[in-house]
């Protein structure tokens, strides 16, 4: 497992907008300030969360970014599929043909390791959610930029 800097950077976006008081967003500019993240970068990942119905916009001038659901409910194995597609590559299937291809297929005596460990990675990631990682990150807490919707 490679941990890119899609992963990387969607990851303390995630763990900054779960640390907003519940119905308060944060506007792309402001993410990108905060995390020290271009504003391209912020906006291509934001596009991937969306997308993966892992966040939600709101427009208008106190519009932004929140989380489309509660933190508690949202793993960090979700936001990496929502950004990278998987977790962990499989080893097996990225030499399975062409010119570098595993010639070894199911008589290979490593394919049940690369099994587990995946299933290990991608158990634990499942298990985490952004709601411990916010709690754990007393500076993802600084409300600098947090739009606030009113509520009647």
């Amino acid at each position: 497992m490679r941990i890119t800097s899609l992963v990387e950077c969607s990851a303390r976006i995630m763990v900054r907008l779960a640390s907003l008081p519940a119905g308060a967003t944060l506007s792309a500019e402001k993410l990108s300030d905060i995390e020290n993240i271009s504003r391209d970068y912020v906006d291509q990942i934001l596009q991937r969360l969306r997308k993966g119905r892992l966040i939600a916009s709101t427009r208008g001038p106190q519009g932004g970014y929140g989380l489309a659901r509660p933190a508690s409910k949202i793993t960090i194995g979700e936001t990496i599929r929502a950004v990278e597609g998987r977790v962990f590559e499989e080893v097996c299937g990225k030499f399975s043909g062409g010119g570098e291809g595993c010639h070894h297929s199911d008589a290979c005596g490593l394919r049940p390791v690369w099994k587990k460990l995946g299933g290990m990675i991608e158990g634990y990631l499942d298990r985490v959610t952004l709601e411990q990682l916010a709690a754990a990150d007393p500076q993802a807490a600084s409300g600098a930029g947090v739009h606030s919707k009113e509520v009647s």
